[in-house]
């Protein structure tokens, strides 16, 4: 199976992307805005997320309904979600639906109604998502850990905004945000599967008609930061611990050391983490690790579930763990092991166009150029034990590293002194 790669700048600076497979049935068609919440204000915090959500609403030609009907009706999907970095909107379809994809979102983006009776709605809406979000305690540990790592980096901005946040929204203020950011300079295109890139250039260059300049710098800071140690008491019945650090940015090469390290650790049932922690002493039925990558940083945390009363236990296994793993490294069979399953997680899921497409609009809004799926392999492949190795020394720093629990009054809630690595 063999993939065509094509790259075009439009005269008003939308770029678009694609990998053309002729063997697909179908496409994945995305629009990509760069902008998150990472960007916002803080009386705006949320807004990017809201605007994802109130484009779907209506434009002056269509109804909330005619969106979503133009592409089921047809056998397509269409769906949206908004990040820390950027919102996209993505299609799937026949290849034959290209030019109607490209013209249903490329009219949402263009010419959104934004009514005020939908706007008040919507607040409503994601109000309750924000309850819900709040009512699921493994999300809140995740969000308080983003605080408490990143600081006063805007990465570390909720994606939901909060109640008061959105509470505030009207007409006067979503709007202007969203003409400042979905501007043609902050716009991406990516397709991926049976796709023409010649007709996918000449649809967007027809049909998505947004300002031509670049979007505004991002804004400031985050001044809801929180302590290297937190503690958060609620009424659940399992406390929630993430242990957190900064981590590589996307645009560093040592991410492919964080990632083997990250999967060594705690990337599956082979880890050590659920060896230890779960299959030998079965204090946890959720333990793992994970790594995150954006623009200019990154993020690594370990997450467990345990007995509120035996929390401060897990943490002192977890950082046995860590001990272990600083001063001995990782074995040949350990890293050959999380290599395979790297390369097994990557190529299966690029089985996916949905997935190759993403992958194509990621790398175009991080590194502005292709990146061949053998390269990001082959790059990871001749990652070492020794470099690994170092990537646990560096980033495995207790001194450094965040501690942010949920749990009932009753915890036996770990402090500072339970990071013993």
């Amino acid at each position: 199976m063999s993939f065509a790669y094509r790259r075009d700048v439009l005269e008003d600076g939308i770029r678009v992307v694609s990998e053309s497979n002729s063997d697909a049935r179908s496409l994945a068609l995305g629009f990509w805005v760069g902008v998150g919440s990472s960007c916002e204000p803080r009386n705006l915090s949320g807004v990017s997320h809201f605007i994802e959500h109130i484009l779907f609403k209506g434009t002056r030609k269509r109804s909330a309904f005619d969106i979503a009907n133009a592409l089921e009706s047809v056998g397509g999907t269409i769906d949206a979600f908004a990040g820390r970095e950027s919102t996209a909107f993505i299609c799937r379809c026949l290849p034959e639906q290209l030019g109607r994809s490209v013209d249903v979102v490329g009219d949402m983006l263009c010419n959104p109604a934004m009514r005020r009776d939908a706007i008040e709605l919507e607040k409503r809406v994601i109000i309750e998502e924000i309850r819900n979000y709040e009512d699921s305690p493994e999300e809140v540990v995740h969000e308080l850990i983003a605080r408490s790592v990143w600081g006063d980096n805007p990465l570390a901005k909720p994606i939901l905004g909060t109640m008061d946040s959105v509470g505030g929204f009207s007409r006067k203020t979503v709007l202007p945000y969203f003409r400042d950011h979905y501007v043609s300079g902050n716009i991406i295109v990516a397709a991926s599967g049976h796709v023409d890139h010649d007709k996918l250039l000449r649809h967007v260059d027809r049909m998505l008609k947004v300002p031509e300049r670049q979007s505004p710098p991002d804004a400031q800071l985050y001044e809801d930061s929180l302590p290297r140690i937190y503690s958060n008491k609620r009424k659940v019945s399992q406390c929630y611990i993430c242990m957190g650090i900064e981590g590589p940015s996307y645009m560093e090469d040592r991410r492919f050391a964080s990632l083997l390290l990250g999967m060594v650790f705690g990337g599956g049932m082979t880890s050590r983490l659920f060896q230890e922690v779960r299959e030998k002493r079965g204090l946890a039925y959720s333990v793992y690790c994970s790594a995150d990558f954006y623009l200019k940083s990154g993020m690594f945390i370990i997450f467990l579930a345990v007995d509120p009363k035996k929390a401060r236990q897990s943490v002192a296994h977890v950082s046995k763990e860590i001990r272990r793993l600083k001063r001995r490294g990782v074995t040949r069979d350990e890293l050959r092991s999380a290599k395979q399953q790297l390369k097994g997680s990557l190529l299966l899921g690029l089985e996916s166009t949905t997935a190759r497409m993403s992958r194509l609009a990621r790398q175009e809004f991080y590194v502005g150029e292709y990146v061949p799926v053998e390269t990001s392999l082959r790059r990871a492949m001749n990652v070492t034990g020794d470099a690994v190795h170092r990537e646990a020394r560096r980033i495995l720093d207790a001194s450094r590293f965040s501690l942010v629990t949920v749990g009932p009054s009753s915890t036996d809630f770990p402090t500072e002194s339970d990071l013993d690595f």
